[in-house]
């Protein structure tokens, strides 16, 4: 504890997020930032554009939750704060889609009346500087804009940097027309174009995905030369390049291209994403990238500032307590340094403190750790392991005793045709001791001495700082493996394979041998297949026998879904506020999708109209084509249940604690919201754009291409800490 502090006093402000997941916002305060050497060299790379105006693109990368995007917004909240320079700065979350769509987005960032407004400020520049021919007007002249042509020569002069499309300049001046506004805006989203459009020569475009690349490389040097800077920042770019696999030719050309025209536009491009990032590239795209900024790891002495600079935002008071010097040390070593894992813990552990009374201790950090950390249990990851063995073939043993009574069984053993010699997978909760580091080394001397010729695999259930990974993979010789759900059965099925081959090839088994034990694990795998193809028929027999006792209550249930989301506060004990927020949100959802209206239309009552019966069911059968969207519409029904299921906890949590709530209750409200942040998190929200031919307005008609982007921008926002909103309305309301 810092000399002359006393205890907070206890209260329901928790200083800390408990999801720390950043979000950008448009004027929002920033969270508390500590200065790393990343943070430090990405505003370097910023302050040097601001102050020489010299284009080119800046690489963000880092694992997950390493602060990228946070470290974006304070890029973002730099520039805006630069006063020496009236400079654009713009944030945009990439989409796992196409370059289209992120220009789509982009202007819908823009908004149509910004970019009108930076037209019409050319036409006022160059109407200062010249005049208009002499001779009288046409009818033409009376209902266009004066200087409308002159304009659109002067902008294909402008843009000739960066496009050799001389649409754009007509297409642009065409915008600040209100007769052609509408049909300008279109084309720059990359839809054909209008009468209007195509009368003054503009045609659609052979390549609209490039096309979109020069859309934003044009209203990003307008905004240069108009504004003197502009600044994109893009984060998680490698959706993009990687929604359909490792990027082709095609779409690498394109990024190039992106990279290419902000540089010529004189704008800056920060490019953000995972390290995996820079690898989907080819050696020359790489090389048209500028600095390349790694994400860093906090050490003990910024997760001390963080804690500090987070009271003082709270509190007004800039204070270590409840932790310790020695506490900190011991977190950051725990969590290598990780932002996201040390904001979570901290919150976690000032809640536990201000509840015990306390200063928190080496316990209490390592219960943390294991309550967030160990989000699986032993005998899931058991499962897990059973199931990757037995579709691979392999033949196992469970909780088999190596060497004497007195030792410890090993968890799985997978043995090496007749010869005695194997491979052992051994399960572990959180490492987080030297001492427990010590007992497992231990362990694998006291197997390798008693089977020799023996591999074992290390599957850590929780959480192991990588000082102690290196450790355990001198002994073990081999990597521990860390369980992650995403990856677990491909990590594993990897080791084990390896592990078996070196044994092989150690034992020196003859080739007939080992042909034979390959064709046994064939045959196992295609039993194992039989069997769980038969399981899954009987599961649909299932479904079907289900479905059918329960087709006579859809009408009904859909209805009374209909009133709930229409009149959502009516029969809730949540107050009006907290209520509207939830309705708002699956309105949202139905507007963005758009499926269940469609399903409910296309079995309506007929109208007696030719074509009528089947005309309703056209957007669905034709989305329902593509697994895409087929997933993506598995993604919404997962959020609506998720929403569902938040709102059921929230209205029950305020039935029993609406009346003054006492810090204890504070903190089951927070959890709740923590369980829908944690799980919205690893939602794939982003396929939810591909379910645009199905989506529909609040009304039910059509959409306007360009008013598309702004409703789906504001739907989308819906879900984007749908939790801090609910929480602000129950406690401040």
């Amino acid at each position: 504890m810092d000399a002359n502090e006393d205890p907070p006093a206890v209260g329901p402000v928790n200083p800390f997020s408990p999801t720390a997941v950043a979000r950008v916002s448009e004027g929002g305060a920033l969270a508390t930032t500590v200065v790393t050497v990343a943070i430090r060299d990405a505003l370097a790379h910023l302050d040097n554009y601001l102050h020489t105006g010299n284009g080119g693109t800046v690489a963000v990368v880092g694992d997950y939750g390493t602060g990228k995007t946070h470290l974006a917004a304070e890029l973002l909240a730099h520039a805006r704060r630069d006063t020496t320079r009236a400079g654009q700065a713009v944030y945009l979350d990439a989409p796992a889609d196409t370059f289209l769509s992120l220009s789509r987005r982009f202007l819908g960032r823009l908004s149509r009346e910004a970019v009108r407004a930076l037209v019409d400020d050319y036409r006022a520049a160059l109407a200062a500087t010249a005049t208009a021919p002499d001779g009288p007007a046409t009818p033409d002249d009376e209902r266009t804009p004066p200087g409308t042509q002159l304009l659109a020569e002067r902008l294909r002069d402008e843009l000739a940097e960066v496009t050799t499309d001389p649409a754009f300049g007509t297409v642009l001046a065409m915008l600040i027309d209100p007769a052609t506004e509408a049909m300008a805006w279109d084309w720059l989203m990359g839809y054909p174009p209008g009468p209007a459009l195509v009368s003054v020569g503009v045609t659609a475009r052979t390549d609209v995905e490039s096309g979109a690349v020069e859309t934003m490389g044009v209203l990003a040097l307008l905004y240069a030369r108009r504004h003197e800077r502009f600044v994109l920042v893009l984060d998680e770019l490698d959706k993009i390049l990687s929604a359909a696999g490792r990027p082709g030719d095609e779409t690498l050309a394109r990024f190039s291209k992106m990279i290419g025209v902000f540089g010529s536009a004189g704008a800056l491009l920060v490019i953000a994403g995972l390290p995996e990032l820079l690898h989907l590239l080819t050696p020359q795209v790489r090389q048209r990238i500028g600095p390349i900024v790694r994400m860093s790891a906090l050490n003990a002495q910024d997760v001390r500032d963080f804690i500090r600079q987070s009271q003082l935002r709270a509190f007004g008071q800039a204070r270590l307590t409840p932790f310790t010097v020695e506490t900190t040390e011991y977190l950051t070593n725990l969590t290598d340094g990780v932002p996201r894992r040390l904001i979570r813990l901290c919150y976690h552990l000032y809640q536990r403190a201000m509840q015990d009374g306390t200063p928190v201790t080496h316990r209490m950090v390592r219960e943390a750790v294991r309550i967030q950390f160990d989000l699986a249990s032993r005998q899931d990851v058991a499962a897990d392991v059973r199931r990757v063995l037995t579709q691979e073939g392999w033949s196992y043993q469970r909780d088999h005793l190596i060497g004497s009574l007195r030792d410890l069984p090993v968890d799985f053993w997978v043995p090496l045709d007749e010869q005695g010699a194997g491979c052992c997978v051994l399960l572990t909760e959180s490492v987080l001791k030297a001492e427990e580091v010590d007992e497992l080394n231990s362990r694998v001397v006291a197997i390798r001495a008693a089977v020799p010729d023996s591999e074992v695999i290390l599957v850590v259930v929780g959480h192991l700082p990588a000082e102690f990974a290196v450790d355990l993979t001198e002994t073990f010789s081999v990597e521990p493996i860390v369980h992650d759900p995403q990856t677990f059965a491909e990590d594993l099925s990897g080791s084990v394979k390896a592990s078996m081959r070196r044994l092989e090839q150690a034992l020196g088994e003859d080739a007939l041998t080992s042909v034979r034990q390959r064709v046994e694990r064939i045959q196992r795998q295609q039993t194992n297949a039989q069997r769980s193809l038969e399981r899954l028929s009987y599961q649909l027999d299932e479904i079907r026998g289900d479905l059918r006792q329960d087709s006579r209550g859809t009408t009904h249930r859909d209805a009374a879904a209909s009133a709930h989301q229409t009149d959502v506060g009516l029969a809730s004990p949540l107050p009006g506020r907290v209520a509207r927020v939830f309705a708002e949100a699956m309105r949202a959802l139905d507007q963005l999708t758009g499926f269940e209206r469609h399903l409910r239309d296309a079995f309506a009552p007929c109208r007696p109209e030719p074509g009528r019966t089947s005309g309703e069911a056209v957007p669905l059968r034709s989305g329902l084509r593509s697994r895409d969207v087929q997933r993506a519409l598995g993604t919404a029904l997962v959020l609506r249940r998720l929403i569902e299921a938040f709102r059921a906890g929230v209205e029950q949590w305020y039935v029993n604690h609406r009346r003054a709530p006492h810090p204890a209750d504070l903190h089951r409200l927070d959890r709740l919201c923590e369980t829908y942040d944690g799980i919205a998190e690893y939602l794939p929200l982003f396929q939810l754009d591909l379910l645009d031919d199905l989506a529909l307005p609040d009304g039910g008609g059509t959409v306007e291409p360009a008013d598309r982007s702004l409703n789906w921008s504001e739907a989308r926002s819906m879900f984007d800490g749908l939790s801090g909103r609910v929480r602000r309305q129950v406690v401040d309301g």
